[in-house]
């Protein structure tokens, strides 16, 4: 590179440009992703502008816009970043061949992939990163040990990194919640947010720690006093919300799990990313249905659905789709999600099956067969582990369970 010096990233990794103010900026936009914390786009975007041609800005251009359902920017990004990894480092051209899969929509290959760069490259965070949280490969690989998985993993990850790094030492926690650690997990989860309160995957793991723990006033005290400090625009203000409400109606204040539903969580849905928005809105309005809570906003949220979701979703995605159309009593369009899991399941994830029976039961509950839909429901809780997301999350099965009907849309 015409004698001049090659630049590392902070974690010390190869980056394939000469350019410090290229990578500084991008350093930046890595700090921000791994935090949820606004301004990814504006650094990568500097971060291009001083080096057209670093590949790694790219690459993390078009994991934002396919987190954000924009999939031709996300491909348009992913392309430019394939061509300007031709002849990167190696580092630079296996994290670009991750997010390669995971824009084309190959995460069964991505995770591979990511368990193999972890081992070469363990401190590349970024690329790790896509392997954690609820959203993450592991969470949505439809393996029945995803969570001991995942726990490995970050633990393999550990000695790579200083002892109190924030970032994954909220992860560790965040694995060992998940696997059923839950004190050892949120006290590391506690321990890494007082090192860097501006963080809020940690916020988040905070969250669901005090949910395993079964604590939701402690759950509400944390929301009020952490969420203050987070950005409006932030990727999970609206999500934090929704933990929010979970603990309310733990607490049996259905009133304010309603205002706050019709409050932040309906305005936030334009905001953030349609597929978050999806799951925190179809959930909890399942739930409060489930309590027959009337004049909901379904309408709403079956817009949000139809703009963003027209063929379905992954196995996760359409566990929360199913949710709408059984609300409005739409047998045709829980037909239609059946076979997408269907030949969803042909592909070979394990996870589509649990949410065919899922889909099942919603059917045999629309045709008042209460006994079949219990049975079905009995296996999707047995094996609910494969759908993916979080125990948070997966708990609106065993809440269906337990209330055995349908919420109807009004």
């Amino acid at each position: 590179m015409s004698g001049k010096i090659e630049m590392n990233d902070r974690f010390g990794n190869a980056t394939g440009t000469t350019s410090s103010e290229a990578v500084g900026h991008y350093d930046r936009a890595v700090d921000a992703h791994l935090h949820a914390w606004p301004g990814v786009l504006e650094a990568l975007d500097a971060a291009i502008a001083a080096a057209p041609d670093f590949a790694l800005p790219h690459a993390l251009t078009a994991l934002t816009h396919f987190g954000r359902g924009q999939r031709s920017q996300a491909q348009h990004a992913i392309t430019s970043a394939q061509a300007c990894s031709t002849t990167a480092p190696s580092v630079v051209s296996s994290h670009v061949g991750v997010m390669t899969s995971i824009v084309g929509g190959r995460p069964r290959d991505a995770l591979v992939q990511v368990i193999e760069h972890a081992r070469l490259h363990p401190t590349d965070a970024l690329t790790a990163s896509t392997a954690l949280g609820a959203y993450g490969l592991f969470a949505f690989s439809g393996r029945a040990d995803h969570d001991a998985a995942r726990l490995a993993f970050t633990e393999a990850l550990a000695p790579h990194y200083p002892e109190d790094f924030p970032w994954l030492l909220a992860y560790r926690g965040w694995a060992r919640i998940e696997a059923g650690q839950v004190d050892d997990g949120l006290a590391m989860a506690r321990h890494a947010i007082s090192l860097r309160p501006a963080n809020g995957h940690n916020a988040h793991i905070v969250l669901h720690g005090l949910y395993e723990a079964g604590e939701p006033s402690a759950c509400l005290a944390f929301v009020e006093d952490w969420l203050p400090s987070y950005p409006r625009d932030a990727l999970l203000w609206g999500h934090v919300h929704w933990h929010a409400a979970l603990a309310e109606l733990e607490l049996q204040q259905s009133d304010a799990a309603v205002a706050r539903m019709l409050g932040p969580i309906m305005e936030y849905l334009p905001c953030g990313t349609p597929f978050m928005g999806l799951a925190d809105v179809a959930s909890l309005l399942w739930r409060l249905g489930l309590r027959k809570v009337r004049d909901l906003p379904w309408s709403t949220a079956q817009d949000h659905a139809e703009r963003h979701f027209p063929d379905g979703s992954n196995v996760f995605g359409e566990l929360h789709l199913t949710m709408l159309a059984a609300a409005r009593s739409d047998r045709g369009a829980l037909l239609a999600a059946f076979e997408r899991l269907r030949a969803t399941s042909g592909k070979g994830h394990e996870g589509a099956a649990v949410a065919m029976r899922w889909t099942e039961a919603l059917i045999k509950l629309l045709d008042g067969d209460s006994e079949s839909a219990r049975e079905h429901l009995d296996y999707c809780q047995a094996a609910a582990v494969r759908l993916g997301g979080s125990h948070a999350q997966r708990s609106a099965v065993s809440a269906t369970r337990q209330a055995l009907r349908v919420p109807m849309a009004n």
